[in-house]
C-alpha cells in the first residue's frame, strides 16, 4: 500500500515548505501579535520611587568611565596632560541619551475599567467626597525624570 503523501507530519512550530497548508500557516503566524503580560508594581513600591534622585548625566558618565578600565580601555588624562577625548565623548553621549529620555520619551498609562476611584472637593455647601469606579478605559501620560 502506498504512503499517503498529503499528510503533514511536520512537528508543530516548524514549516514544511513542500506542504501548502504548513506554508500558509507559517505565513499567517508572521502576523500574529504575541500577547505578553507585564508584572504590575505594588503601590507602595511605586510611591517609594519619589525618593529616587532622577537621572544625572554626569554621574552616569563618571560611572561608565570608571568601569572602562575593566574592559582594558585607557582611563584618565592623555600622556600630554589633556583630557581624554573618549571620556568627553562618553559624557556627551550620556547627556544626549538622558536629554532624549527626559524631553522626548513618552510614558503612556492605562487604567482598567472597574478600578476604584475616590475624590474630594468642596462647594458652597461644604466638603464633597466622591467614591466610584471607572466604567471605561482611562489613559494618561507621565514624565520620566
Amino acid at each position: 500500500m502506498a504512503a499517503n503523501r498529503c499528510l503533514d507530519t511536520t512537528p508543530k512550530g516548524e514549516i514544511n515548505f513542500r506542504n501548502y497548508k504548513s506554508l500558509l500557516t507559517g505565513l499567517l503566524n508572521l502576523f500574529k501579535i504575541p500577547m505578553t503580560t507585564s508584572n504590575s508594581m505594588p503601590t507602595p513600591l511605586i510611591l517609594a520611587t519619589k525618593a529616587k534622585p532622577g537621572m544625572s548625566p554626569s554621574q552616569i558618565a563618571s560611572r561608565i568611565i570608571k568601569r572602562q578600565s575593566e574592559a582594558g580601555a585607557p582611563v584618565g588624562p592623555l600622556p600630554s596632560g589633556q583630557t581624554n577625548p573618549a571620556e568627553i565623548m562618553e559624557r556627551i553621549r550620556i547627556e544626549e541619551m538622558v536629554k532624549a529620555l527626559t524631553a522626548e520619551a513618552r510614558v503612556d498609562v492605562a487604567i482598567q475599567p472597574g478600578t476604584a476611584i475616590q475624590g474630594t472637593g468642596g462647594n458652597a455647601g461644604g466638603p464633597v467626597q466622591v467614591v466610584g469606579t471607572i466604567i471605561g478605559i482611562a489613559s494618561g501620560n507621565a514624565q520620566i525624570s
